[in-house]
């Protein structure tokens, strides 16, 4: 931790001014939703959505297994690495939320020993990135915002392969198989997860619950 030249001491996060238009935003969402049935950890997630997409019809999309925040809060606290299918997701998450518990990130997809894979096995790149982690997804938490199949594949590693991520966010956006993918990962009632019905979606959405899911964990260590 650095020191202002005032010997207050800094903590990396949103300045003052971030933080005034952040709840000045929250009171605007709180306000244009209304009652709702939400719990307090639950909404905090759907708030973020909102904030992030500026679209309150997550609020209907929304899916969230009872389970997930539980598992996602422990695992995050524990140190938990992220793994996610795009960069976009990887550089859309906030160093300094990520420094609390000192979660790493991977993008399984930018190893070019996957481009490869893929092309000897007949795979998209993205399922051959998380084909080729396999194991060391147990126990992590998976994001997926872009990439049904990737999410279609992790799927499969739980149901084949034994492998358990602490919690899947399935979010991925398009119409080709993504809402599929996200009923699919929904009907797996064992894997504790966080996805949205329909179309909708996207590496934005992801970042989303994960930033929320790193208020929670930060906000239990209090």
């Amino acid at each position: 931790m650095s020191e202002e030249s005032n010997g207050t001491s800094y903590r990396p996060g949103l300045v003052q001014a971030g933080r005034n238009i952040e709840e000045e935003s929250f009171r605007i969402i709180e306000a244009e939703m209304g009652p709702h049935s939400f719990d307090p950890e639950a909404w905090s997630i759907v708030r973020r959505i909102i904030h992030t997409t500026g679209d309150f019809e997550y609020a209907q999309l929304i899916r969230i297994h009872p389970e997930a925040v539980s598992a996602a809060v422990r695992a995050l606290r524990g140190g938990a690495a992220i793994y996610v299918d795009t960069r976009m997701i990887q550089v859309g998450l906030s160093p300094w939320r990520l420094q609390w518990f000192g979660n790493p990130v991977f993008t399984p997809a930018a190893d070019p020993e996957t481009h490869l894979m893929a092309e000897k096995l007949g795979l998209t790149r993205s399922v051959a990135a998380f084909r080729k982690m396999g194991e060391r997804l147990t126990g992590n938490i998976v994001a997926v915002g872009n990439a049904p199949t990737a999410l279609l594949e992790v799927l499969r590693l739980w149901r084949e392969d034994g492998v358990r991520p602490a919690l899947v966010i399935g979010v991925p956006v398009g119409f080709v198989q993504a809402d599929t993918a996200k009923d699919a990962l929904w009907e797996a009632d064992r894997i504790p997860s966080i996805t949205v019905k329909g179309r909708k979606g996207g590496s934005t959405v992801a970042v989303a619950v994960l930033h929320a899911l790193l208020e929670l964990a930060q906000k239990e260590s209090r």
